[in-house]
């Protein structure tokens, strides 16, 4: 799997009131087409902000990159070199994992003065769900206790076939938890990359309507809607499907496809599963 692990450096413009700077970043990806489609993580391309993007191969070498399609919520994003027949990473499945399964890291943990080091461990957990900020809740995240640091962004993580089960993302600092690392599975990325390489881009679908979550509105309000979670419908919109199915202003969604329902950010991530036309 060596050779379809690429390090990406970036040049970020970071903005303070009138200040301007720019920043160095290092993270890793995986190339997942010959044709020079590298799948990585949202944050490791500055979410899309980036300036500047060169991505360096096994072989030495380096070549500029562009963001083609990126994801904050999700924390993915594809990236395109001008190249071909490059070496692709094998895509495993990661609904097949099971706790105890020998799990490999590959990526740059400290720059690329530590290019493609191999860490290992197991899958120690799955289905986690880690907060990342006030607004974002990453869920259905792998753990592990192979070793993960912040230049791991966007590097694979592999079952013990060599094929890629996940993206390594977050590494949960803390002296109380040592060996905590997570990576996205990589069956939240397959419907993503196939669209954007045959489509070049990536659409999800929509209901169509503006929403908040329930505890928030019931502060706002200074009310009580007689339920703990969900999403309350506020405005919807014409000609959408939400329009169609006869959703209203005031409704309550509590849950989706029989997953339960707690913010739009969780709503709008089930989505990504569905294709335009689907039930």
């Amino acid at each position: 799997a060596m050779s379809s692990v690429v390090g990406i450096t970036t040049v970020q413009v970071r903005r303070e009131f009138i200040w301007e700077w720019e920043t160095q970043g290092v993270g890793s990806g995986i190339i997942v087409s010959s044709d020079g489609y590298i799948l990585t993580n949202s944050h490791v391309v500055g979410d899309g902000q980036a300036k500047k993007i060169n991505v360096l191969f096994e072989n030495g070498d380096t070549m500029p990159g562009q963001t083609l399609w990126n994801d904050a919520i999700l924390d993915l994003a594809i990236v395109k070199v001008d190249a071909s027949g490059l070496p692709t990473a094998d895509l495993g499945d990661s609904d097949s994992l099971e706790v105890g399964e020998l799990a490999v890291a590959i990526g740059n943990p400290l720059g690329l003065d530590f290019q493609r080091t191999v860490t290992s461990g197991v899958i120690s957990g799955l289905n986690r769900s880690i907060r990342i900020n006030q607004h974002n809740v990453i869920e259905n995240l792998i753990q592990t206790d192979a070793s993960i640091n912040p230049g791991n962004s966007g590097g694979p993580l592999l079952n013990s076939k060599g094929e890629v089960i996940g993206i390594n993302t977050v590494k949960i600092k803390s002296e109380a938890a040592e060996g905590l690392s997570f990576a996205i599975p990589i069956n939240v990325a397959k419907p993503i990359i196939d669209s954007i390489i045959k489509q070049g881009d990536f659409k999800t679908v929509y209901i169509g309507f503006e929403g908040d979550e329930v505890e928030a509105y019931e502060r706002k309000l200074g009310i009580d809607l007689g339920v703990d979670k969900g999403v309350v419908v506020i405005r919807v919109f014409p000609d959408t499907p939400a329009d169609k199915s006869d959703l209203r202003p005031g409704d309550v969604i509590i849950k989706l496809d029989n997953q339960e329902i707690e913010s739009m950010v969780q709503l709008k991530k089930i989505l990504y599963k569905y294709k335009k036309g689907d039930k």
